[in-house]
């Protein structure tokens, strides 16, 4: 592969990314914001139906299979499975903690990713890539700020699902690129759907669907479905030390969305935190501490 042909693929591979960030930051503030008329468990559930049609709509144009030999293997459906429990641990943060918080946390995810490559996979970490996981994961205490007034306990909801993630995107890294963008991307929505009914017990009756609503709902189903599809698309191609430090985008499109439309304040001691998170991840990048695709 050329130098050229090289460059443009990490390009294309950046635009994705950048792209996907935020459409996740957007379908956040939307499900924050449909919170506030309707219980969690409803919101995913229409989340996820408005995604399962859009993918199940384009899958049925392009011919593209939804269920494959590879999909009713073990490691696929464990994916699914922390697909659905990391959106239930995030939209419960979200929604009782507060946007900017969580979408700090979440930032957490390639370290975690490195320690579960290092705790369970056996993979060797230097002492330097050690002190990056353990300073990003400082940067989160700072975030949370647990025995201060700014505490909130929904936080802790959005490390639990930093765990899932992890889990989720260590499994992703084994699944084939002959499965289709669309057909991963179809099964993450069916994830979340199942996440909503999951949680219908917990979170208690439907609220009534205004025509406002419907165009959240709208909103959302575009920029989630358009965020999943480019963030498949991202992960398989271009260099990874490269392209991955750009996922980091989304904290700036979330902390935009957070003060622009609900009012968070951002205190010095999150912005401390986020600064140890996102520094750490990035060298950790660049230095090539994550397992690489």
């Amino acid at each position: 592969m050329s130098k050229q042909t090289t460059s443009e693929e990490n390009i294309r591979c950046i635009a994705f990314m950048v792209v996907a960030m935020a459409g996740f930051a957007v379908e956040d503030a939307v499900i924050k914001k449909l919170s506030y008329t309707m219980p969690i468990s409803q919101v995913l559930i229409l989340i996820g139906i408005g995604g399962l049609l859009m993918f199940g709509m384009t899958a049925l144009k392009t011919r593209v299979r939804l269920v494959t030999d590879e999909m009713v293997k073990p490691w696929f459906i464990i994916r699914t499975m922390s697909e659905l429990a990391s959106a239930i641990c995030f939209v419960i943060a979200i929604v009782y903690a507060s946007l900017s918080i969580s979408s700090a946390i979440l930032q957490a995810t390639p370290l975690a990713v490195s320690l579960a490559a290092a705790l369970f996979l056996k993979q060797h970490v230097s002492l330097g890539r050690w002190l990056l996981i353990g300073i990003g994961f400082v940067g989160v205490l700072c975030v949370i700020q647990p025995g201060l007034d700014g505490f909130k306990p929904a936080a802790l909801s959005a490390v639990l699902g930093v765990m899932f993630l992890a889990l989720r995107d260590s499994i992703t890294r084994s699944i084939s690129v002959s499965i289709h963008a669309v057909s991963v991307s179809f099964w993450a929505f069916f994830a979340l759907f199942s996440a909503g009914i999951f949680t219908i017990p917990f979170f208690g009756k439907f609220g009534v669907i205004t025509s406002g609503d419907i165009g959240l709902l709208a909103i959302s189903a575009l920029a989630g479905s358009g965020a999943y599809f480019c963030i498949v698309m991202a992960t398989r191609g271009g260099d990874v030390a490269v392209v991955a430090p750009f996922r980091y985008t989304r904290l700036l499109f979330a902390l935009g969305l957070a003060v622009a439309f609900f009012d968070e304040q951002i205190n010095p001691m999150m912005i401390v935190g986020s600064s140890l998170i996102i520094g750490s991840g990035i060298i950790m990048f660049v230095s090539g501490g994550t397992v690489r695709q």
